[in-house]
Parts: structure tokens; C-alpha cells; sequence
């Protein structure tokens, strides 16, 4: 199995929910964990933060190449998805340069979905450098950890009320800094996992869990969603994950599952401007029936950027800048 191949899947189903949310609107009686797709954008900023610190836990950080490879990952994709929408404005200059989160009422133009790419981009930048503070000062890190989501919290319940208010909505939701918190809870989670070993039996704890997590989802409706909560629900399942030696973490693992993962990013960034332009030009998108032929559609499509956008792009640019 390969490493970390384990949460693929998860990528998917978090991409497959951000993607439901957005587009079944037709229907007042699908699942929670659906109503709340973004709840998964979370779950992607926490395994970030884990995985990345992970990785990097024994060995050192080439800033360029750092930087740049991630770049190359994901901005060819990005920019094809904004030339898909066919919007020429001179507001695209925020999106082009990743930077709409920062700026309150942009976040959502053109490719709304992307604000989360804005953030992202944000936490890549600084991740060096929090892992320089978390290798030097590891207690101070860990209570900034711990500050951090207190004090994300404190804001988000104190101005949940007036999430009416653009400029609130635009702060608690999308604002870079409200986020920071969720990603390094994940960094200092990747290092104090190192610490516990893996076991087979986790396996059966990771599906007590993920029954848990479906339930608690399914049932619950007073605790926000969008809060230092979220971040705190997928803690378990990303360290049962990681430490799992059992049938689980193997079965999560499989080919299918990784494949279905890696098409996650294509799925999240296209996904709205195919929307837009499926329901421009081939049908409003108003029952289930016409939503499958959308997600078949999405695949596809998603299966063609991947070979010929992402991984091409991606060679061809780590090769001209020597990455």
C-alpha cells in the first residue's frame, strides 16, 4: 500500500460532498453531512497541515522547490478552470494572483469554490516556517496550537449571529487568518501521532468512529458546523488512520480508492464552472436523474484534466524549472 494512500478516499468523498452541496438544491431531504459539504474543506485544511508536517518531519525544506512544485500542482488546473467560466473583468486579477479570501467580497466570484485554493496557497507559504517554530520551540507551538482554535472559536460563536452582515459572513467563513488554526492543529497533530504505535486492532475503531462521525452528522444540528468543532470530529479518524496496521487502512487503500482520490482536485475545482455551463447549455440541473448524468460528466472530465492538465503540466513545468 502506499503511503498515506489511506485517505484518498476521503479526499473523494470530501470533493463528492462539497460538489452535492452545491449543486443538489432540488431536494430538502438529503443526508447532513451533505447539507454541510463544507464541512469537508476543514477536513482538507487539518489533513494538510498533518500530512505536510508528516512528511517533513526528517528532513529539511527547499523553500523553492517547495514552493514551486506545489504551484505547479495546482494553478495550471486553477487557471483553466477560471477560462472555462468565460468571465473577463478586470475583478479576475484577485483570482489570477490567488489572493480573493483576502479581499471581502471576492472570495465567491467566478470560481467560488476556489476561495478555499486562496486560503490553501496562504497556509503553503507559512508552512515553512511554522515547521522552523515547531521543530525549535515545540511546547510554544503547541500552546499556540491550542490558542489558536480557542480563540477561532471565540469569534465564530460571537459573530455566528450576525453572519448576515457580507462582511462577517466574508471573515468568519473565507478570511485566510480564520483558518490558520485548523491547519496547524493538524501539523502538531502529525507530531504527537509519532509518539503512539500502530496496532491492528485500530481497524475496528476506525469504523466505530466513521459510524459515529455518519451519526453524529446525521443527528446533530445544534453544533455549528463551521467551528473548531469540525476540525476537532476528524481527529480520530485521521489518527486511527495513521496508525492503523489492520484490514481497514489496507481495504482504504485498494487501487479503486486511490484512483477515485486523485481525481478529487479536478472534481472540487471544476465542478462549479461545469455547473454553470451545464445548465447553460444542456439542462437545469432539478432531479437526480439529470445530477448522475452532471457527476458522470464531472468524472469524465475530471479523468481528461488529470492526465493531459495536472500531471502534464506538472512534469513539464518541474523540468523547465529544474524542480
Amino acid at each position: 500500500m502506499k503511503k498515506y494512500s489511506q485517505f484518498e478516499i476521503f479526499r473523494f468523498i470530501g470533493a463528492f460532498s462539497v460538489l452535492f452541496f452545491h449543486v443538489v438544491k432540488f431536494d430538502n431531504n438529503i443526508p447532513v453531512i451533505f447539507k454541510n459539504g463544507p464541512i469537508w474543506v476543514y477536513f482538507f485544511f487539518l489533513l494538510s497541515g498533518f500530512l505536510l508536517s508528516y512528511s517533513y518531519s526528517k528532513r529539511e525544506i527547499n523553500i523553492k522547490k517547495f514552493y514551486l512544485t506545489r504551484l505547479f500542482k495546482f494553478y495550471p488546473l486553477y487557471i483553466f478552470s477560471l477560462i472555462l467560466l468565460f468571465k473577463l473583468s478586470g475583478k479576475m486579477i484577485y483570482h489570477i494572483f490567488l489572493i480573493q479570501s483576502w479581499v471581502f467580497g471576492k472570495a465567491l466570484n467566478y470560481n467560488s469554490s476556489a476561495w478555499y485554493l486562496s486560503t490553501f496557497s496562504f497556509l503553503i507559504i507559512i508552512f515553512p516556517f511554522l515547521k522552523k517554530i515547531q521543530e525549535k520551540y515545540p511546547k510554544m507551538f503547541f500552546s499556540i496550537a491550542i490558542l489558536l482554535n480557542f480563540y477561532t472559536y471565540y469569534v465564530y460563536i460571537s459573530f455566528i449571529n450576525y453572519s448576515n452582515i457580507d462582511f462577517i459572513h466574508h471573515a468568519i467563513n473565507y478570511f485566510p487568518l480564520m483558518h490558520i488554526a485548523t491547519f496547524v492543529f493538524g501539523m502538531e497533530l502529525s507530531k504527537q501521532v509519532k509518539k503512539l504505535k500502530s496496532k491492528k486492532y485500530y481497524s475496528y475503531i476506525v469504523v466505530l468512529y466513521f459510524i459515529f462521525l455518519s451519526l453524529f452528522n446525521q443527528y446533530n444540528v445544534k453544533i455549528p458546523y463551521v467551528s473548531t468543532l469540525v476540525t476537532l470530529s476528524f481527529f480520530p479518524l485521521i489518527v486511527f488512520l495513521i496508525l492503523d496496521d489492520g484490514i481497514v487502512s489496507s481495504f482504504l487503500g485498494n487501487n479503486f480508492f486511490v484512483y477515485l482520490g486523485s481525481l478529487s482536485f479536478s472534481i472540487y475545482i471544476l465542478h462549479i464552472p461545469m455547473y454553470f455551463l451545464y445548465e447553460k447549455y444542456i439542462s437545469e440541473i432539478n432531479n437526480y436523474e439529470n445530477f448522475i448524468i452532471f457527476f458522470i460528466l464531472i468524472i469524465i472530465i475530471s479523468n481528461f484534466t488529470k492526465y493531459f492538465i495536472e500531471i502534464k503540466y506538472y512534469n513539464f513545468l518541474c523540468k523547465k524549472y529544474n524542480v
